[in-house]
């Protein structure tokens, strides 16, 4: 008899949902749901009449042992995918996810490919116009150059007075 009645009253606490769990369980679906007032916010910041029935809606529901993804499915039916605040991924939404990375990519091989090019542009310009090799000091050079260089020198001193 003592061992029906201890069996018993195990079995009753452990179908009492433990509030601590129920309180997060509730916060965590509040922040999944947007208000269906003005679809702006999520139901745990949105303060007005809609978002406080559907916090104690939940918490009534989960009290009764409904499961997480029950009431979300439950809220899906009566207002659409809208209510979800973040949708799920289904036919176009799924390829929208990978866009960014895809773009990224892409990105950085067009810089790639367009610093080459231009690289590439700039070494052919070099060749093409480079200048003839200066005679080295150690070459050496026709007195009538040494004139020219000398005249052009005293030219552009005189200008800088």
């Amino acid at each position: 008899m003592l061992l029906a009645l201890v069996l018993a009253l195990t079995t009753a606490a452990a179908a009492v949902p433990d509030q601590a769990a129920i309180e997060a369980e509730a916060r965590k679906i509040e922040s999944e749901l947007i208000a269906p007032c003005c679809w702006s916010q999520q139901v745990s910041v949105h303060q007005s009449p809609a978002a406080d029935e559907i916090r104690k809606d939940v918490r009534v529901r989960l009290a009764r042992g409904e499961t997480h993804q029950r009431i979300l499915d439950d809220y899906v039916v009566q207002f659409g995918t809208r209510i979800l605040a973040e949708p799920p991924a289904q036919g176009f939404n799924r390829f929208l996810y990978l866009l960014p990375p895809i773009v990224l990519v892409a990105g950085a091989g067009l810089v790639v490919v367009l610093v080459r090019r231009f690289a590439a542009r700039g070494a052919a310009a070099r060749g093409a116009d480079a200048p003839s090799p200066t005679p080295t000091p150690a070459e050496p050079q026709s007195p009538q150059r040494q004139r020219d260089y000398r005249d052009r020198l005293e030219d552009e001193m005189a200008s800088l007075d």
